[in-house]
Parts: C-alpha cells; sequence; structure tokens
C-alpha cells in the first residue's frame, strides 16, 4: 500500500472517532451557546454603629517635682558645721535638728554681755542710792527754808538767811534731778545690753539648723567642717509632706479643654505601673516663644516618683457613653463629615456629627441609629450608589478596637 493511500485511511479514522464523540442533539457542524456569566458586587468590609463607654484622653509630658520646697539654712556666716544630723532621702519632721554649727565665739560673746549687764545693774543700783541721799537733802532743805521764811516774816532773821536756805534748797533740788537722770541713763544701758544678749542668743539658736516643716530631703549642701556663708544658699532643701507633681506642658489649643480635678493616669518613668493624680493647677500665662502653657498635676502620695524623673500622663477629658464608629468610617468633605451607610448591599453617604474621641473609635452624636452598618474604611473604593456585598468584622476574623 503506497504513502497517500494510508495517510486517507487514518485521517476517514480520526473523523469516525470525532463524529461519535459529538452530542446526538447537536446538529453535524453546530456550534455550543455561550455560557451565562453572573457579575457579583465587590466584599466590602463594614462594621456596625455599637453604643459603647467612650473615653477621650490628652498626653501630656513632663518632670516631676515636689509640689511645694522648704530651704533650711542660716543667716550666720563664718561658722563652721560640727554635726551633721540629716542625709539626703531622710524624712524629717518640723523643729528636728539637720545640723549643728560651732558656736564657740558666740558664747564668748554672750558671757561678755552677761558681765556688761552686771556692771550695769551695779551702776544702776548706786545711782539709785545717790537718788535716796539727794531726796534726803531736798527734804531737809525744804525745812530749812520753811524755818527761814518764817524767822524772816516775825523779823528775826535776816533776809541773807532766806536767801542761803532758798539756794541751799535749790542746790538739793538739782542733785536729785541729776540722780535721777543717771539712773536712767543706768537703766537705758541695761536695756542695751539685754537686747545685745536677746541677739547673741538668736544667733547661738541659730547655730542649730532646723527643718521648717515636714518632708523629705532633697538636698544636702552641708559638709562636716564646712565654712557656712548666708549667701552661698540653704543648707537642706526639702519637699513639704513629701507631696510631688507632674509639672507638665500642653499646646494652648489644647488648654480650653482642661479643668482643674480631672483625673490623670501618669506613667513615670521605670515605674512598672501607672499611678493616680488629678489636675491641680493650670497656668493662666501662655509661653510666648513656644506656645505652650503648664499644668501642675498632683500624684498620689504612695507614687513612688521621684523628683526629676520623666513622665508621661493621660488626662481623662471625657468619660461618657454613646454611638461608636471606627475612625477610619468616617470620610470628609470641607469641615462636614459622612458615613458610607450600607443598607440592602448599596452604599449611601449620610452626613453626621461627631462627638468624642477615644482611640481608634469616635463617636457620633447624630446622623446614624444603632446597629446600622458602615463601610470600615472609607475612602474612593466605593461611591455614592454602589452596590457592595458587605463582609463583618466577625466574618473577617477582625478583633474589635
Amino acid at each position: 500500500m503506497s504513502a497517500l493511500s494510508r495517510v486517507s485511511l487514518s485521517l476517514a479514522a480520526l473523523l469516525a472517532a470525532t463524529s461519535a464523540l459529538l452530542p446526538a442533539s447537536l446538529p453535524a457542524g453546530a456550534a455550543e451557546p455561550p455560557a451565562v456569566v453572573v457579575q457579583t458586587p465587590p466584599a466590602i468590609r463594614v462594621a456596625a454603629a455599637t453604643r459603647r463607654e467612650l473615653v477621650e484622653t490628652l498626653s501630656v509630658t513632663g518632670t516631676v517635682a515636689a509640689r511645694e520646697e522648704a530651704a533650711a539654712g542660716t543667716d550666720l556666716s563664718g561658722l563652721t558645721v560640727t554635726r551633721l544630723d540629716a542625709e539626703q532621702g531622710d524624712l524629717v519632721a518640723k523643729g528636728d535638728v539637720l545640723a549643728v554649727l560651732d558656736r564657740s565665739a558666740l558664747d564668748v560673746q554672750h558671757a561678755q554681755i552677761q558681765a556688761s549687764r552686771a556692771q550695769a545693774v551695779a551702776a544702776a543700783a548706786q545711782v539709785k542710792s545717790q537718788i535716796a541721799d539727794a531726796e534726803i537733802g531736798v527734804r531737809q532743805a525744804g525745812e530749812t527754808l520753811e524755818r527761814a521764811r518764817t524767822l524772816q516774816d516775825k523779823g528775826i532773821a535776816a533776809k541773807s538767811q532766806l536767801d542761803s536756805a532758798v539756794n541751799a534748797y535749790d542746790s538739793a533740788r538739782a542733785k536729785l534731778s541729776t540722780a535721777e537722770k543717771a539712773l536712767a541713763a543706768a537703766e537705758a544701758q541695761i536695756a542695751v545690753v539685754d537686747a545685745q544678749e536677746r541677739n547673741v542668743l538668736l544667733q547661738i539658736s541659730k547655730t542649730e539648723v532646723k527643718a521648717p516643716a515636714d518632708g523629705l530631703v532633697l538636698a544636702r549642701n552641708a559638709t562636716l567642717g564646712g565654712i557656712v556663708s548666708a549667701a552661698a544658699g540653704p543648707l537642706f532643701r526639702i519637699a513639704i509632706g513629701s507631696e510631688f507633681e507632674l509639672a507638665a506642658t500642653v499646646s494652648e489649643t489644647a488648654l480650653p479643654s482642661i479643668a482643674v480635678g480631672m483625673p490623670v493616669h501618669v506613667a513615670v518613668a521605670g515605674a512598672a505601673s501607672p499611678v493616680e493624680g488629678k489636675v491641680r493647677r493650670i497656668s493662666p500665662e501662655i509661653n510666648q516663644v513656644s506656645r505652650l502653657g503648664s499644668l501642675r498635676i498632683a500624684l498620689a502620695p504612695d507614687s513612688g516618683a521621684r523628683a526629676g524623673n520623666f513622665a508621661r500622663g493621660e488626662i481623662e477629658l471625657v468619660r461618657r457613653e454613646g454611638i461608636s464608629v471606627p475612625a477610619s468610617a468616617l470620610v470628609y468633605r470641607g469641615a462636614e463629615a459622612f458615613l458610607q451607610l450600607v443598607e440592602g448591599g448599596k452604599v449611601r453617604a449620610v452626613p453626621v456629627t461627631v462627638g468624642v474621641r477615644a482611640g481608634a473609635m469616635v463617636e457620633i452624636v447624630e446622623g446614624i441609629a444603632e446597629g446600622q452598618e458602615v463601610v470600615a474604611r472609607a475612602g474612593t473604593f466605593v461611591a455614592d450608589g454602589d452596590m457592595v456585598t458587605p463582609v463583618r468584622e466577625d466574618a473577617t476574623g477582625a478583633v474589635r478596637p
């Protein structure tokens, strides 16, 4: 058999096999009808508006400082520190002796003043004796003058006798006046010496440096054997009542939303857990350079904070219950906020009024009701009127914020 005959037989067999595989209902040579394609709307993740407690906070940072400080020192100069009774970090009570200064020079001055006072008292006693003598002299001269006048009136005594009696009486009175003035001078000298003694005793009392208030010793600048000077500053610094607070700064735009008494969660550097605090004072002045205002946040007594610690505070501005959606669901057109509401698989943009922002959630005051579903991440993926296939958070395995 020739090659051409073999090819013809192969083609014939192939055509026969192909005809056997065709469906019996289709005529030979007929085309298959096209398949019908059903288009599904795109899947979009949605979130339901839920009612929950919302807490809006404001973060501030600053440094821990003593609420009030007291300085313990002396205005004496040139004295040596002979004893130290307090260290940095000690708790002290008002009146406790913190340090003792050398008082030997002041004791010598006090002894000298006491001797001067004894001398002045003796001088005053002597003058008092002179006054007593002068009073007797005045009385005797007065009696002599009366007799002379009586005799003169009777014409028995000469006028010269009366003149002598008058002069003697005037002299006695002058001596009495001089003695009285000497006594006043002596008593004034005693008063001067007493004042000098009180001054020395005051200086002696200052040689014991005492705590002016209860509190914690923050710093000790005194050294044993060191010479104190009034110009060198305090020897000890004390945190009154061991009370500490966070001195924080905040933007001027955030100050109007802060009020005294607001609770604050404070995280102190190195602390294992936050401590509680409250806004105690808000500065009425804004720094003109940094445009920041200052706050004082009182810390709990058991905070364990130390002066100089860095700390971060979360001020609780608002705490209330309301309807909320993820913040990512909001879309803005100018200053107006919108949500892409999904109803019956169709997207519709609705205007809303935004309230408290709490982390990833935002309160919707007006515009949607609890349970309504919105596009979880609004943007350019869908437009108003688009058909979508909602995919809920539970179906995606997402964790609710």
